[in-house]
């Protein structure tokens, strides 16, 4: 090696073990800047991420965790929130309870509370030959007539009501009974509900035909019925009175003579009192309205 290889040699050794060159405190504090800016980049773009999912998923949480709570009651401390507001509820319809007052007019165009024609008048046909079919054999339901040529055997439907009252109705029929030459009567009447309380049965039946007799409640297959037997003086010997549960209630009265004078009476009744109990729940004698 000869001086000039040498001088190379030393030159390129000082060269790679030479200290590095000093910082520039500028230089470093713009890199560590940007190092900065770059990391709130990321994080930035991660909570976006996260909140676009949170949006996403919202309503299927909050439907998941409000369970049987309206969402208004979710969000009704929210900033911003409009309280949620009752939906308006319909009135209820309450109907009216028709009651008679003074000086109304007869209802259905009547001219008095006799229903002469119609419905009510064809429903108190009914009824009388209803309680025509049901006299026991060895009795007979002539057409008997009264001296002034009236018929004996007739019906009537009558508005009952008074001032003040619930509009009610009585349907009633009244029949002779013959058996040879002697005749006594009958007369069931069905009278719709009246509204009023029930009251005892036997203070219920004693009310029919201002009756003074004694009461005996019989019961009749599970049903009471009150049965009144008066002393003969006045114009219907016995009655039974049933009261259904819908407050219609049915009276059945016989009487071994009748008010046709010159006809011998009965020398028995035409029921039993079983058999007039009996009768008095008959169906056939209910009318409700």
């Amino acid at each position: 090696m000869n001086e000039e290889d040498l001088s190379e040699a030393l030159h390129d050794l000082m060269v790679r073990s030479s200290p590095p060159p000093s910082m520039d405190p500028a230089l470093a504090l713009d890199q560590a800047r940007r190092a900065r800016k770059r990391r709130t980049t990321v994080v930035a773009g991660a909570a976006v991420a996260t909140l676009v999912v949170g949006i996403g998923a919202g309503p299927a949480l909050v439907g998941h965790y409000t369970g049987s709570r309206s969402a208004g009651q979710m969000v009704a401390g929210s900033t911003g929130t409009t309280p949620s507001v009752p939906t308006p509820q319909s009135a209820s319809t309450v109907t009216p309870t028709t009651t008679r007052k003074s000086g109304d007019p007869w209802p259905e165009g009547q001219v008095d509370r006799t229903a002469s024609a119609g419905p009510r008048a064809d429903r108190a046909v009914t009824l009388m030959n209803d309680l025509s079919a049901a006299v026991p054999p060895g009795f007979s339901t002539p057409n008997l007539k009264y001296p002034d040529g009236r018929s004996m055997r007739w019906p009537q439907a009558q508005y009952a009501s008074n001032d003040g009252e619930q509009d009610y109705w009585e349907y009633q029929a009244i029949i002779p009974v013959q058996r040879g030459e002697r005749v006594g009567q009958l007369l069931v009447q069905s009278t719709t509900p009246t509204g009023k309380p029930a009251i005892a049965l036997c203070t219920l039946a004693q009310q029919f035909w201002g009756g003074t007799g004694t009461c005996t409640v019989m019961n009749v297959g599970g049903k009471q019925v009150g049965v009144v037997t008066t002393k003969g003086h006045d114009s219907y010997d016995q009655w039974a009175t049933y009261r259904y549960d819908d407050g219609t209630v049915v009276n059945l009265a016989q009487a071994k003579k009748t008010d046709r004078e010159g006809r011998s009476p009965l020398t028995q009744p035409v029921f039993t009192t079983r058999q007039l109990a009996e009768l008095a729940t008959s169906a056939k004698f209910k009318i409700s309205s």
